[in-house]
């Protein structure tokens, strides 16, 4: 794979951390774009659907640009180009359902963060803690890895892109102090699986350490 991407997205984690990761894994050459007048930005970037971040940026060897919003889509092209799935379209379909499931989470999670008052996120994040569709989701996530053996993965014994966005989203809630205990080798020990395997990766090491991740 001879392409170089650029994540175009604001100086933190955000939702862009998931394709920053993926790329990571992914053994990609990528680097952080970041907007410098994003009101301006926003309205004249070049097939910026939805004037809205992330994007993906790709450069191709042929000369070719390729953009990419929204982050879904940009999460499941970075699977398909790196072969972060299975050889099976059945198995890649229910990997997109363990995905939409674990982007549900994600999602109330980044609107917790993103559109609370400082003063406020404490309230926020016991509120997150305690949303009974979190912790039913958590645990139908539970329940997926169990049947698939606890091996720490979420299809037969692969690494997929699910397993890297699951990693994640827990190393997100680590990050968060006011979210202690919502994950945890006691309560989601399957979950606490695929987090450890995919921390394991030398490039997640490296990248967790480096100069290329914001913090939040």
């Amino acid at each position: 794979m001879n392409s170089r991407f650029e994540v175009y997205y604001f100086s933190i984690q955000g939702r862009a951390e998931y394709i920053r990761l993926l790329l990571t894994v992914a053994r990609a050459t990528w680097i952080n774009k970041v907007p410098s007048n994003w009101p301006q930005e926003k309205i004249s970037t070049e097939d910026l659907l939805y004037e809205q971040l992330p994007m993906l940026i790709e450069h191709k060897s042929s000369g070719e640009e390729f953009r990419l919003v929204q982050m879904g889509p940009i999460i499941r092209y970075i699977a398909d180009t790196f072969e972060l799935k299975t050889d099976c379209k059945y198995k890649n379909s229910l990997l997109d359902s363990y995905f939409e499931g674990l982007y549900d989470i994600i999602d109330k999670f980044i609107h917790v963060t993103l559109n609370t008052k400082s003063k406020d996120l404490s309230d926020a994040f016991k509120d997150f803690l305690n949303d009974e569709f979190i912790n039913q989701n958590i645990s139908y996530q539970e329940d997926i890895l169990a049947k698939n053996g606890s091996n720490g993965h979420y299809m037969d014994n692969k690494l997929t892109y699910v397993d890297v966005i699951a990693f994640g989203l827990i190393d997100a809630s680590l990050q968060s102090p006011g979210l202690k205990g919502l994950f945890s080798s006691e309560k989601t020990p399957n979950l606490m699986k695929v987090y450890d395997n995919v921390a394991k990766i030398p490039e997640i090491r490296t990248y967790l350490n480096s100069k290329q991740r914001y913090v939040n």
